[in-house]
Formats: C-alpha cells, sequence, structure tokens
C-alpha cells in the first residue's frame, strides 16, 4: 500500500482509452527497459543491486586505521565512557556525555562501547559497523523515496544509488568519530518511513513509533531537530489540509526537538564549540548563503573536497581579516536569491515538476539550515558530513529529472548515459576517497594538498606533524611545525613543540632554549613550557635558571610532580640539600615512577 498516494507532481498521466475492437495499447508496443512498478522481482533485485556496488566502493575504509589528531582519541582511544557496556555505565553515558567536541549524542556512545567491547582498539569492528549503517541508511532512502514518488522504482534507485555512491557521504562512513552522523540518519529515516505509513494506515501506533524513532535520532546527534519540518513536508506532499489535529500531531515531535536543541547549544557555549568570535551580521548573512549554494554545488558536481574547508577570508596570526568581503560571496548570495525566487515561483504553480521541485529543495534547506555557520560553531565554514541528510533532496529532483527524460523516447538514450556515467564517476570517486582517510598523514596531506601554501589550514599542518612526531618521523615533524610557527609566530604551543624536538630528539639544547623562551615571552603561563625550560636548563649545567623556571610552573600548579622533581635537583645541585629531599620526596608521593 502506497504510504503517499497520489502526491502532487506524479499526478499527470493521462489515462489510456481502450477503444471498442481494438487491442490494448500496451500489446502493440515492443518490449521496452521499463521496470514494471508491481514487479516484485525487481522490488528486491535493485536495491540488493546497489547495496552490493555501495559496498564495493566503500570497501577501502575497512583498512583505515582510528585517527590519532582528529576527534577518534576523545570518542574511543581516551574515552573512559566506552570501555564498558554494563548497565551502570551505560547509565552513565547518559548521565555525563557532554563536552565530547561539543554534543550530547549517548546512543552513539553506546554503539562506540559495543565495538570497544568486541573490538577493543581494533579499528576494523568500528569500519564495519559505519558501513553497515551506510549500507541501511541507503536502503532507507530507496524505500523512502520508492513510496514518496508513489512507488517509482526508477526514481528510488537513482535516488538511493547517488547517496549510497557519493564521495562527500566518506567523511560520514570512513571517520569513525561520525559515527553518530550514520547512526542519527538511520533512526531519522526509519522515523519518516514510519510516519509515511501512518499517514496512510491511520494507525496511531505507526505515530509513536516514528516519534520514539525520532527521539532514538535526536539522542545520536542533535542535527536530528530537523524532522518535524520534514513532515511537515510530508504532509504538504500528501495535499493535508492543515487542521488542529496535524497541529497536536506536530507537538510531541517539536517538544523533543527544541528540548534536545537547547540541550546542545547549552553544551556546545559551555565547551566553547560556539566561538567567541562572532561575526558582523551582514558577514554571517553572507555565510548562510555561501553554505546553501556551495553544497549543492558540491553535491552536483564533487570535486575539491576536503576534510577541512576554511573561512574564505585571509587569516593572519589566527585572526580573519574582515576589510574586504570575498568575491565568491558575493556570487553565492546572487545565486541563492535566485533559488529562493524560483521556489516560490514553484510553490505557486500547480505545473508538472512543481511539487517534486518545492518537496525537494525544501528538505535540503531544513535539514541543512542548522549548520549554515549563521551562529559559529567550529573553525570551518562547510563539511562533508553536513550534506549526508540534505542531500537526497538534490539527488530527488535529479532522479526526478533523470525519470522524465527517460521516459521522452528522444530523450532516453542521454539519460541512460548520463546516470551511467555520473554512477560510474561516484563509484571511482568514492573508492579512491576512502583512501585518504587511511591515517592522519594522508588526511590532513590531502587537506595540504587542497590549499597549497594556505595560512588557512594551520590546523591541517599542525595536526599532521603531531602525527608524524608520534611516528618518530622527527624531521617531517619540526617542517611541519616550523611551518605553521612562521604563519602564526604567536603560537605558543607550536613554539614549545619546536622545542622539544631540538632538546629531546636532536640534543640541540641551545635551540631548545631558544624555542622555549619564544613561547614563555609569548604565554607566561604556559606551565608545559615552564617544565621544559626547567628541565633543558638543568641539562645545560645552569641549576640556578632550573630552578627559577620550576618555582614559576609551581606558582601555577603546585602539586606538578616534574616542577617538584626539577627543583629539588635544582637545590641539591646548588648546596640546599636537605631542601631538595623535601621537594624529591613530594614529587615521588605525587609520582612514585619519577626518577631522579
Amino acid at each position: 500500500m502506497n504510504p503517499v498516494s497520489n502526491p502532487p507532481f506524479m499526478n499527470n498521466r493521462k489515462p489510456q482509452i481502450k477503444r471498442k475492437n481494438q487491442e490494448p495499447i500496451a500489446q502493440k508496443v515492443k518490449p521496452s527497459l521499463n521496470i514494471k512498478e508491481n514487479s516484485p522481482r525487481w522490488k528486491y533485485w535493485i536495491p540488493g543491486l546497489i547495496i552490493f556496488i555501495t559496498f564495493i566502493a566503500f570497501i577501502p575504509s575497512l583498512k583505515n586505521d582510528l585517527l590519532k589528531t582528529w576527534d577518534d582519541q576523545a570518542y574511543v582511544t581516551n574515552n573512559d565512557l566506552v570501555k564498558s557496556i554494563s548497565f551502570d555505565n551505560i547509565k552513565r553515558i547518559f548521565k555525563e556525555d557532554k563536552g565530547l567536541y561539543a554534543n550530547y549524542h549517548p546512543l552513539t556512545i553506546v554503539s562506540l562501547a559495543v565495538n570497544y567491547h568486541f573490538s577493543k582498539l581494533n579499528s576494523l569492528g568500528y569500519h564495519l559497523t559505519n558501513l553497515f549503517l551506510h549500507l541501511s541508511n541507503t536502503l532507507l532512502v530507496f524505500v523512502f523515496i520508492y513510496y514518496l514518488t508513489g512507488k517509482r522504482l526508477e526514481i528510488a534507485a537513482i535516488v538511493s544509488l547517488f547517496f549510497g555512491l557519493h564521495p562527500m557521504h566518506v567523511e560520514s562512513v570512513a571517520w569513525i568519530s561520525e559515527r553518530k552522523d550514520v547512526l542519527y540518519t538511520f533512526f531519522f529515516l526509519s522515523s519518516l518511513i514510519a510516519y509515511q505509513f501512518f499517514l496512510t494506515k491511520k494507525n496511531l501506533i505507526l505515530y509513536f513509533l516514528s516519534l520514539l524513532l525520532f527521539l532514538f535520532s535526536l539522542l545520536s546527534k542533535a542535527m536530528a531537530a530537523s524532522l518535524p519540518l520534514v513532515l511537515i513536508l510530508l504532509d504538504y506532499l500528501a495535499k493535508r489540509k492543515w487542521s488542529l489535529r496535524i497541529v497536536i500531531e506536530k507537538l510531541p515531535f517539536f517538544l523533543f526537538a527544541i528540548i534536545l536543541g537547547i540541550v546542545a547549544v547549552k553544551i556546545q557555549s559551555q565547551s566553547g564549540a560556539i566561538t567567541n568570535m562572532t561575526f558582523p551580521m551582514s558577514n554571517r548573512i553572507l555565510h548562510v548563503f555561501y553554505g546553501f549554494v556551495m553544497y549543492i554545488v558540491k553535491i552536483i558536481v564533487p570535486s575539491g573536497l576536503s576534510a577541512f574547508y576554511p573561512y574564505p577570508y585571509p587569516l593572519v596570526n589566527s585572526t580573519w581579516v574582515l576589510d574586504k568581503i570575498p568575491v565568491v560571496f558575493f556570487f553565492t548570495f546572487v545565486m541563492g536569491l535566485l533559488i529562493l525566487v524560483f521556489l516560490v515561483i514553484q510553490a505557486f504553480r500547480s505545473g508538472k515538476y512543481s511539487g517534486m521541485i518545492v518537496f525537494g529543495v525544501l528538505f535540503y534547506a531544513v535539514t541543512l539550515a542548522m549548520v549554515l555557520q549563521f551562529i559559529r560553531v567550529g573553525r570551518a565554514i562547510m563539511a562533508d558530513r553536513y550534506s549526508y541528510i540534505p542531500s537526497i533532496g538534490i539527488f530527488l529532483m535529479a532522479g526526478y529529472l533523470l525519470f522524465q527524460l527517460y521516459r521522452n523516447p528522444k530523450f532516453k538514450v542521454i539519460a541512460i548515459v548520463t546516470f551511467l556515467i555520473y554512477s560510474g564517476l561516484l563509484f571511482y570517486m568514492t573508492f579512491e576517497r576512502n583512501k585518504v582517510w587511511r591515517n592522519d598523514e594522508t588526511l590532513w596531506t590531502d587537506v595540504i594538498h587542497e590549499y597549497p601554501d594556505d595560512s588557512r589550514v594551520t590546523l591541517a599542518i599542525n595536526n599532521r606533524a603531531n602525527y608524524y612526531y608520534e611516528k618518530e618521523k622527527i624531521n617531517e615533524a619540526l617542517k611541519d611545525y616550523q611551518t605553521v610557527a612562521a604563519y602564526n609566530p604567536g603560537d605558543d604551543g607550536v613554539l614549545g613543540k619546536i622545542g622539544k624536538i631540538y632538546g629531546q630528539k636532536l640534543n640541540d639544547l641551545d635551540n631548545a632554549i631558544l624555542f622555549f623562551q619564544k613561547a614563555y615571552k609569548i604565554n607566561p603561563a604556559n606551565i608545559e613550557v615552564l617544565r621544559d625550560l626547567g628541565t633543558v636548563y638543568g641539562m645545560k649545567g645552569d641549576p640556578r635558571r632550573s630552578l627559577e623556571y620550576s618555582l614559576k610552573g609551581l606558582e601555577l600548579k603546585a602539586d606538578d610532580a616534574l616542577q617538584l622533581l626539577n627543583a629539588g635537583i635544582s637545590y641539591k645541585n646548588i648546596g640546599e640539600g636537605e631542601k631538595g629531599d623535601d621537594y624529591i620526596a613530594k614529587a615521588h608521593k605525587i609520582d612514585p615512577t619519577l626518577k631522579p
């Protein structure tokens, strides 16, 4: 049974008239490639084939590591919340899952805890789960579009294949930290499908099932809060007349969305994800139009993909230069206005394609609205993962257009060739894009290649340097840290890391002191730099200077074991043995593993 009967953009077929003593028209037409709507064989083979092709495209992701410099360390490696699946720990997850990169998503953390229980830090289990969820979402897209379009297998197949194969979705699948993306989408689409059936069967069980699945989606990622607006779009497509009953139906959905939305914003504000650096109102409006248009551009032509998209402004010493508005903002503003005007025109038309266009654009817009950076969250203006659900609206319009071309004998071949070539390109790009996420080096090198010699991607250069340092690729790490320091000479953290490399790895104490002193002048309260200065001056045989910096460090943190040990050794070296023994004893009491 069709949950959304006769959507307005499908009611354009003229009934065939069978004349007296005339064979049915269908008997005179030669067999074609048309897929019969009610053929059970195609209903199972088409989605099965789509799932198989999508699986092959994402196979490289199964070889990828857990990332060491991009959230995976917080979500899995160093996250105590995933170390147990006991009932008490699950309660703790729901209570304490906050501040993890400014999100509240307990169901996501529970899913990672299950992975950890079986896989520990073996990345394969995590990637298999992400891929399984993506394949499930691809199937759910097929089902959703199938019923949305009046059981049109062709459109459902096109939309779900594009969704499954699109390279912008690699970030959501190949990145373990984006478990929240594929998980919330699973519940989001399941909720929409349950609501579709509720519209037809009027069964309250289906309504409450949709509501429950929506709650699960919200507990996986707050971005699910847009679902009530999509339900209104489904009502529009089903030509439901507004009434008090429809308003009451939506109230619980909006209530859940508001409550979880408030929780998410509060956590983001407390954790600093909503930055104190606020752009002027005019700039923020431009950011919204930029994102609205550029996501469409990259969904249609997925080139120049990156794990990090910096704001288009010049960046000097970690400060955006806002004197001149980038030209691209004016272009996207005009394009955005044209799209909105076109949408309004279509909304008041009863033409052949109007219903599909309005639904597709609004589905895209409402599911994307929360991440269009009107309120700045994070350091990037865009992210591939944010297109995961919104892209369905764009694919719906593309699928319907291809379907209409296919139905026209003049354009049938063009439609088939276009579909095959585009699908093949998506497959190839996704297969290769999964390799970019192999590890931290491949990921950040890809970003740096996308933005060469660009101070706006110092985050990528710094993260690659951290990875090189951990892997003992010292020369490569030093080169990247020096590049970051050249772009931002006021970064005391990076200067301190350069000092560590000279002191610990290259045994060049003079250069180590040089960079530690630069870092100290920038930030005298950098406890780590004070600790390093105390250590390196001690190694240089200058106990008084070592003691000076160790005591300054202890003023900031009195229980710092290493500072206490350095101070104790320095006191002994300047002849104050009793005082030195006292400091060393305090250090050993805090950390018995320390040795003088």
